[in-house]
């Protein structure tokens, strides 16, 4: 689904980032599920994507044109509808993560949220 190698680097950093949000996680067993870790805590649980891109990312760009295959892969996850899917994104230039919600219709940045304490600096 994918092109190249899985961002092992990137999936430590994004681990490590989760449970500074208070998160536990558990790597993905299926190789064929396109998704790097769950992580979860009371009240919440997710399925996380992990990309490292070498680009910056236009504030002006749609991530479906940009993201094309990661979307998909987490949009046709075999989990119910009630499961949320997040894709966090990292350039190699910026130091913050981006989460971004990805819907049946639609992907959504996330700018805050609250129990998690996250803001997101490139939030538009």
């Amino acid at each position: 689904m994918t092109r190249g190698k899985k961002p092992e680097a990137a999936i430590a950093e994004a681990k490590t980032f989760a449970e500074r949000m208070g998160y536990r996680w558990t790597d993905n067993p299926h190789a064929d599920l396109a998704f790097d870790f769950e992580i979860f805590k009371p009240l919440y649980f997710r399925l996380v994507k992990v990309n490292q891109t070498r680009f910056t990312i236009n504030a002006e760009a749609f991530y479906e044109e940009l993201f094309p295959d990661e979307i998909l892969g987490l949009r046709e996850l075999p989990f119910p509808p009630f499961i949320l899917r997040e894709l966090w994104l990292r350039t190699r230039h910026e130091r913050a993560w981006r989460r971004l919600g990805v819907y049946d219709l639609s992907v959504a940045e996330i700018g805050w949220w609250g129990p998690d304490n996250y803001t997101n600096p490139h939030a538009r």
